[in-house]
């Protein structure tokens, strides 16, 4: 397959391919327009902006991304533009362009591949910033070796006035007895659009872990697909939404256990303020043949105002029921008026009542975050929004010795 042969096929797929294929989700879907071109830049500031956020947030980034400057300073990361990706390469894709819309137009829009190899160190972090000042469809390939660790952090900001959309594909290849974790914490500004796509495939004995933070843009949408199929694999994703004013978010996200023995959890969460709205999709695969596997989808929601709306959709289909554990459950609601209650009692004011019920509360997603400066980072911007109800500026760290809930 050619270059433009690949690029013809997804176009054509983009095209004709619905926003969501899953019947009990149809009706619940965002659809993002995104264009087919880049949007005019004025004067990029790229590089000023992104040292600021290095300085703020004391991150040393291994490559920085923007619609006008790409550098990698690390050897493990090479980035590549698009049509000039080996042929070959195209036709080994874990993302099919028939596999989603969106999947589609990134494929056939991608600006940048940015591959991550192991590259035969056995424990490593990197640390990625992405900048959509404009349009900027980019693809994530990772490679990891057998018995290797590898921790990825990326923090996907905007410049100050700037409006586009921000589209990153995941796909993340892991051999036996490895050990991957992505953490992405999205802090875009308000006139930004924001797609998130993951695929993996997880071999024996692996383990993979994606903490996915939604706090900044207009309107995001979200699709992970990954499969525990590894004998004793095992996958979790943790996901939070934390919405003010209009923002829109809608998270669909599929686990599988095609293999006995392994592991598959999803865990999703909201909180909600003003009119926003959130869509949580999960949908959980046990296939046959998969004796002794655990598969979990959680979904939860707070509401901090009678406008705002959570959509909880778990869903589940298991093909062997024999020796396998599975379960699904969502629940959605206002704080917890005894547990205020209770808090004041303490003496503590309301206002700062509700501000400790919500912390817990999105502490328990950023627990699972195993990288130091990740969390702190990602709950610095997310306690900013409680306070101030505003996004894309990345705050002063704010969160040491904030109680994280495990």
């Amino acid at each position: 397959m050619t270059h433009k042969e690949f690029i013809d096929d997804a176009i054509a797929n983009y095209e004709i391919l619905p926003l969501e294929t899953n019947y009990l989700y149809k009706k619940f879907s965002l659809d993002i327009p995104l264009p087919d071109q880049d949007l005019p830049q004025e004067t990029p500031q790229s590089e000023s902006v992104a040292q600021q956020i290095s300085e703020r947030t004391k991150i040393k980034f291994d490559a920085i991304i923007s619609v006008s400057y790409a550098k990698s300073v690390n050897d493990s990361i090479k980035i590549v533009k698009a049509n000039e990706v080996d042929a070959r390469f195209l036709d080994g894709k874990i993302f099919k362009s028939g596999d989603d819309k969106f999947a589609a137009y990134s494929n056939a829009h991608s600006k940048y591949f940015i591959m991550i190899d192991s590259n035969g160190k056995k424990s490593q972090s990197v640390n990625l910033l992405f900048l959509n000042d404009g349009l900027l469809p980019v693809q994530v390939i990772v490679n990891v070796e057998s018995k290797s660790k590898l921790g990825i952090f990326e923090i996907c900001a905007s410049e100050p006035e700037s409006q586009g959309s921000v589209v990153i594909l995941h796909e993340i290849s892991a051999a036996h007895d490895s050990e991957v974790e992505l953490n992405v914490l999205h802090n875009e500004n308000v006139n930004s659009n924001v797609v998130n796509l993951c695929k993996a495939n997880i071999a024996d004995n692996t383990k993979f872990r994606g903490n996915f933070v939604y706090n900044g843009g207009s309107m995001t949408k979200s699709r992970c697909v990954v499969d525990s199929s590894g004998t004793e694999s095992r996958v979790e994703i943790n996901e939070i939404a934390f919405g003010v004013k209009e923002q829109k978010f809608d998270l669909a996200n599929s686990i599988s256990n095609t293999r006995p023995r392994s592991h598959a959890q999803l865990n999703s969460g909201a909180v909600l303020d003003g009119k926003s709205r959130c869509m949580l999709k999960g949908f959980a695969k046990v296939e046959k043949g998969t004796k002794g596997c655990f598969s979990r989808i959680t979904e939860r929601g707070i509401l901090l105002s009678g406008d705002a709306h959570i959509d909880a959709l778990p869903d589940m289909a298991i093909d062997y029921s024999n020796e396998v554990k599975a379960t699904h459950s969502a629940a959605t609601s206002p704080i917890d008026q005894e547990a205020l209650f209770y808090l004041e009692s303490r003496g503590l004011e309301e206002k700062q009542a509700k501000k400790m019920f919500i912390t817990a509360f999105i502490s328990k997603y950023m627990s699972n975050i195993t990288n130091g400066a990740a969390s702190e980072i990602a709950m610095s911007v997310m306690l900013e929004k409680l306070e101030r109800g505003t996004f894309g500026v990345l705050s002063d760290l704010t969160a040491k010795g904030v109680w994280i809930s495990k």
